[in-house]
C-alpha cells in the first residue's frame, strides 16, 4: 500500500502496484475525482488480489466468497472481483457444489434433504444443487444400511436407542420410510447370523 498525503495528513491508501502504473508523484495536486477513481481501482484490486489469495487455500461459493470480501471492500468492488473470478474461472458454484456433495456423501453420509440443505446455506441456488446431484447415484437405503453397521450397531439395542438412531438419520436428510426399510433388513440380518 502506498499513502498519499495532503498537509501531512494520509488521505487516502492505494494498491501500491496502481501507484506505479499510474507514475503517482509527491508534491503533484489531484482532484477529488481522480482520488475517487484512483481509490475505486485500488479497492477493486485489491479485492481480487484477496479473493485469489482465500482461493489458495480451498474453495468457496461465489456467495461465501463476496460474504468474506464485504467485509473490507466496497459492494461494487466485491461484485467486479466476483465477475472477474467467475471469468477466469477460478471460482465456479457447480464445481464447488459437485465437490461438496461428494464430501456430504462420503465423509458425512448425508442423504439428499441434507444435502441440498448444506448446498442452500453455501448459497447453491437449487437448480445448480440439482444439476451437480445428476452426477452421483445416491442408494440412500444401503447408505443408511452402512450407517447402521458401522456408526449405530450400538444404539439399537434399546427402543430409546432406537428413537435416537432414527432422530439422528433423519437429521441426515434420510426419509422415514428409507429408515424403517433399513432397520428391518438391519435386525433381519441379525436373526440370520
Amino acid at each position: 500500500m502506498v499513502g498519499l498525503y495532503s498537509d501531512g495528513e494520509l488521505i487516502v491508501s492505494l494498491d501500491s502496484d496502481l501507484a506505479a502504473e499510474k507514475a503517482l508523484k509527491g508534491g503533484k495536486e489531484y482532484s477529488v475525482e481522480k482520488l475517487q477513481e484512483l481509490l475505486s481501482q485500488s479497492q477493486l484490486r485489491r479485492a481480487k488480489s484477496k479473493a485469489l489469495y482465500l482461493l489458495n487455500f480451498r474453495d468457496y461459493s461465489s456467495r461465501d466468497i463476496a460474504a468474506r470480501l464485504k467485509k473490507d471492500f466496497d459492494v461494487n468492488s466485491v461484485d467486479a472481483a466476483i465477475e472477474y473470478l467467475k471469468e477466469i474461472g477460478a471460482t465456479d458454484d457447480s464445481r464447488y457444489a459437485e465437490n461438496m456433495i461428494r464430501h456430504l456423501i462420503n465423509q458425512k453420509h448425508y442423504g439428499r434433504r441434507r444435502i441440498f440443505q448444506e448446498l442452500a446455506a453455501k448459497g447453491i441456488d437449487r437448480d445448480t444443487a440439482e444439476q451437480a446431484l445428476e452426477n452421483f447415484s445416491i442408494d440412500e437405503q444401503s447408505a443408511i444400511t452402512e450407517l447402521l453397521n458401522e456408526k449405530f450397531s450400538r444404539d439399537l439395542g434399546d427402543d430409546r436407542g432406537i428413537r435416537r438412531t432414527i432422530a439422528t438419520l433423519q437429521r441426515y436428510g434420510y426419509e422415514m420410510g428409507d429408515i424403517m426399510c433399513a432397520l428391518r433388513e438391519y435386525a433381519s440380518s441379525l436373526e440370520d447370523n
